[in-house]
């Protein structure tokens, strides 16, 4: 069994030499919950205090929902700093939900709901990750608000709080003083965004080096990625298709050109395609560009116009037109929102 307590080492003073200031955090467990949707947070902002270069110091409380051990999901036990009783100090600057799999029990937690609702006031922000949502919905914290949750917990969301307007297929999502995350590793993401905002970026760079994440991904990026999802096509035919497409961007990959390659007629690539994929060919090829385009914009100095060749969109204004309708920003605005992460991750 283990237990997380405040004496990890981390410095007292900014990089200026003077006092960091403290900001304190509360991740807030249920029983059943994935260990990465609180250890991964906690380990980000502890990470965070061991840069030389933070201004501020993270006090991490883990608050367990009910009395006793914290019982992950996988069976990990681990012993809270505090839990949800009458009288529980509500002062924190920031709070976490992490989600949990025993959804009955996340509702019907009327203590945490009601510490919750007493707590959201003054704090400065409110996050959940995963099925965590469902816990700050309850409490009525999240109406007429944009979240992201899980996947798999989207439509049972959307069916208990209409008054909630879900976000599909997002990392993570920001609505005034509410951060909600799919959970996982997007919670990670979510931590490191709150990292920079409060550090700056030299410690958010020396959070992602030391837990060998390579840059914090944006929260509208799409929870699963098409590269991801070509490798689960069961359709031969069309997956060989898509192995040579995925290693030939800058190629013909028109309907007609994949049709061909899969010795098929367009039409039934396209239905056998849509069975398989959910999307249209020309989405998905659109979706594998673009994915291709953004990585090189965070991993390389090649120009808007040099990657929206290599990529096959042919030109910058074709590459601008589909990043802005996935990310909702153009492709210089994106680097531009980055920029001093390249250099550091350029050879």
């Amino acid at each position: 069994m283990y237990h997380f307590g405040a004496s990890a080492p981390c410095p007292s003073k900014g990089d200026h030499g003077a006092a960091a200031r403290t900001i304190h955090v509360g991740i807030v467990v249920i029983n059943g919950a994935n260990a990465i949707d609180f250890m991964g947070p906690i380990d980000a902002f502890n990470e965070a205090n061991r840069s030389l270069a933070t201004p501020v110091r993270y006090k991490v409380d883990l608050i367990g929902a009910t009395s006793g051990p914290i019982v992950g999901s996988s069976g990990v036990r681990m012993l809270p700093d505090k839990v949800i009783v009458p009288g529980l100090d509500t002062s924190y600057d920031t709070l976490l939900v992490a989600g949990s799999h025993e959804l009955r029990t996340l509702r019907d937690n009327l203590p945490l709901i009601d510490w919750l609702t007493r707590a959201a006031p003054t704090a400065r922000r409110i996050c959940a990750t995963c099925t965590g949502t469902f816990v700050l919905a309850s409490a009525g914290l999240l109406d007429r608000r944009r979240v992201a949750t899980h996947r798999d917990y989207t439509e049972p969301f959307a069916t208990m709080f209409p008054r909630v307007i879900v976000e599909p297929d997002r990392l993570f999502v920001r609505d005034g003083p509410y951060y909600t995350a799919v959970g996982g590793m997007a919670g990670i993401d979510l931590c490191l965004y709150l990292i920079e905002n409060d550090c700056g970026q030299a410690t958010f760079l020396d959070v992602a080096r030391r837990l060998v994440i390579f840059l914090r991904r944006p929260g509208n990026q799409p929870q699963v990625s098409g590269f991801l999802k070509a490798q689960s096509i069961r359709n031969t035919q069309v997956g060989h298709v898509l192995d040579w497409a995925m290693s030939n961007l800058a190629a013909d990959l028109s309907v007609d050109a994949l049709a061909k390659r899969a010795a098929m007629s367009s039409r039934n690539f396209s239905r056998a395609f849509m069975d398989e994929m959910m999307t249209t060919p020309a989405r998905f090829v659109e979706s594998i560009r673009v994915e291709a385009a953004r990585i090189l914009l965070e991993t390389t100095p090649l120009s808007i116009q040099q990657i929206s060749h290599r990529v096959g969109f042919g030109s910058p204004a074709n590459m601008r037109r589909a990043f802005i309708r996935a990310f909702q920003t153009p492709p210089a605005e994106y680097r531009e929102n980055i920029g001093p992460t390249l250099a550091a991750n350029v050879p």
